[in-house]
């Protein structure tokens, strides 16, 4: 923690616009300040803005912390000093400011339960306020532990008499407190629920439960192997399913257009940090970089740039189930997350109109993570680089699998974690979605006269279905096929495949329905027949549904399976991947021991004496 005597810093805030419309932006001491009910809920926003930071979830935990996994990378050759691909040292900025930030938040945190008392008013509504911050200060506390393992441990805020010299504090007792606060805010939030709130930025009742269920799950794993955790898991999410406020969404596709459209889904989404505005001119504004770096690559401020900065690995592509006997260059999965996760295309030369051009990039090994797209975001003009894009902190699925997987290490693989686990996959497997979807667009003719670096666009006609979306593939003039990127939905008949372009002429095609009713999407024998394999079964599960929401890197930790999932990456790499892609391996080659903990910044341990470094660094 930095030597300097912090009192409050208030700014615009993630996921606290529905509840503050003005911000102050200057400094204020204690003194002064914690007059109002105001006041606390002023303070309160400074405590959540830490969420929206840069190098919080608003842009470098995503794009180095968390990626460099068995399911992302970064693309370009890495250099020296990288972190996401297992290089770095003690010095690194994005290190260096994830904790220079989170204690900043527990700080301000502090700061407001430490004046919680202070102005006269409702004292339901005080106990609201010091729910919801002292649920934000052991969450932050909890991205802490799980990334640096022993830290300091500072619940009472700096003033001119401290000593900032602060040890390291135990983990186990790291996350006792941890416990503690969450289970305090618990009793104070009980009328806050997720229906009552209406939008996810704010914390619930629903969200404290599931991440304390995630917080024990993680004590159940390594470096705690506190088995007896397992019992608190299954209890909080089981808190969370019977409070018969959450349910899938029918869409996996529609939860990340939601994120790009600020329309809140309280069911599914639990907990997110909000974004919002364009940086045109509005004061009152938090904008990430979610969906500028991950997303189909573009180059066009009207679709939405994208660097397409993170890619999938064809590790995780192979993951998703293949249906046996497909045809084309990719194979048809009923898996529905593959094709939205894993971006099959990128756009092409800038046209700015509503047919914008798609190119084709099927391979496996190059393929963009998509599950932010710019595409769909509604506010215009859209920023060159920032995005209103929101980003998850809890699902509804990470409830349900969370459950399955603590019923299987207690109990084995009963009926209901099977229940559990299968729902998410009926979502993934479009279950949930009425009517047929599109299956596959065969060729029948090619036509003539088209150009590879601007295919046709393919149309989609009639059958009383909607959302359906395909890409055409160019080869010597003609149209050889046709990708589905969006199967839809709602289908009762076979709809008219047309091709339109500025070149080519008489390309036909001929489609084929699916009906994700007649699929079985539930884990078969092998994957149940024994607690290993059905814990197997959640692990492949969990990267499936959650790629890239920041939850795998920590998720094979605890699991003690990060080296030996990233060396399995790295084998498939070079044994599969094509040779300009051999580079991708670099995570997989160059992990170690040490890195199931991050180094503790050497800015820190220059300015407080007493911190020690992690093992290995």
């Amino acid at each position: 923690m930095k030597k300097i005597i912090i009192f409050l810093t208030i700014l615009a805030c993630s996921g606290c616009k529905n509840f503050l419309e003005k911000v102050p932006t200057d400094f204020t001491s204690p003194e002064s300040y914690y007059n109002t009910e105001k006041d606390l809920e002023t303070a309160l926003v400074g405590v959540y803005d830490i969420l929206g930071h840069e190098y919080v979830y608003g842009k470098w935990y995503q794009f180095q912390i968390s990626v460099g996994t068995d399911e992302t990378y970064m693309t370009g050759v890495q250099p020296a000093g990288s972190l996401n691909t297992y290089q770095h040292e003690p010095s690194n900025i994005y290190i260096t400011n994830l904790w220079r930030y989170i204690y900043s938040g527990i700080e301000r945190a502090n700061q407001l339960i430490a004046h919680i008392d202070k102005p006269k008013m409702d004292e339901g509504k005080r106990k609201q306020l010091l729910g919801e911050v002292l649920f934000l200060r052991a969450y932050y506390y909890f991205v802490l532990v799980s990334h640096f393992g022993d830290v300091p441990l500072k619940l009472e805020p700096t003033s001119s008499v401290n000593n900032t010299d602060i040890k390291r504090t135990d983990v186990r007792v790291v996350y006792e407190q941890i416990v503690a606060d969450m289970k305090r805010a618990e009793t104070y939030l009980e009328a806050q629920t997720a229906t009552k709130l209406g939008s996810g930025g704010r914390v619930s009742l629903s969200a404290v439960r599931g991440i304390l269920a995630r917080v024990y799950l993680h004590m159940a794993g390594y470096p705690l192997l506190d088995t007896d955790k397992y019992k608190d898991v299954i209890t909080y999410t089981q808190k969370v399913i019977n409070s018969g406020e959450h349910q899938l969404n029918p869409s996996f596709e529609q939860i990340f257009i939601n994120y790009a459209q600020d329309k809140y889904d309280v069911k599914e989404s639990i907990w997110e940090v909000e974004f919002w505005g364009n940086r045109t001119g509005n004061a009152f504004m938090e904008t990430g970089q979610i969906g500028s770096m991950s997303g189909p690559f573009a180059n066009d401020v009207t679709i939405g740039k994208s660097t397409g900065a993170i890619k999938t690995t064809g590790l995780l592509f192979k993951t998703y189930e293949e249906e046996s006997g497909s045809v084309g260059t990719l194979k048809y999965s009923p898996d529905l997350r593959r094709d939205w996760t894993c971006v099959q295309y990128t756009f092409g030369t800038a046209v700015s109109n509503p047919d914008w051009n798609k190119i084709a990039s099927v391979g496996i090994y190059n393929m963009d993570l998509g599950k932010w797209r710019r595409e769909f975001e509604t506010l215009v003009p859209k920023h060159s680089t920032f995005t209103p894009q929101n980003f998850p902190l809890l699902r509804y699925s990470d409830i349900l699998l969370m459950y399955a997987e603590a019923e299987n290490e207690l109990n084995g693989v009963t009926d209901e974690a099977k229940t559990a686990i299968n729902q998410v996959r009926e979502r993934a497997y479009g279950k949930l979605l009425n009517g047929a979807i599109l299956k596959r667009i065969a060729i029948s003719n090619g036509g003539s006269g088209y150009v590879v670096a601007t295919p046709p666009k393919v149309k989609i006609s009639g059958g009383g279905g909607s959302d359906a979306e395909a890409i055409a593939i160019v080869t010597s003039g003609k149209v050889t096929e046709v990708i589905i990127t969006r199967p839809g939905r709602g289908f009762t008949s076979v709809p008219v495949i047309s091709f339109a372009g500025t070149s080519g002429t008489g390309a036909t095609a001929v489609a084929t329905l699916a009906n994700p009713s007649m699929v079985d999407a539930g884990l078969g024998a092998t994957h149940t027949a024994s607690k290993d394999a059905f814990r197997t079964a959640i692990q492949k599960e969990r990267m499936r549904e959650f790629a890239g929401e920041n939850l795998r890197r920590q998720d094979l930790i605890r699991w003690g399976k990060l080296q030996e999932y990233l060396h399995v990456t790295a084998k498939d790499i070079q044994d599969f991947a094509p040779a300009n892609r051999k580079y991708t391996s670099q995570a997989g080659d160059n992990v170690a021991d040490r890195d199931v903990l991050l180094p503790i910044p050497a800015y820190e341990t220059n300015l407080n004496k007493l911190l020690t470094q992690n093992t290995g660094w």
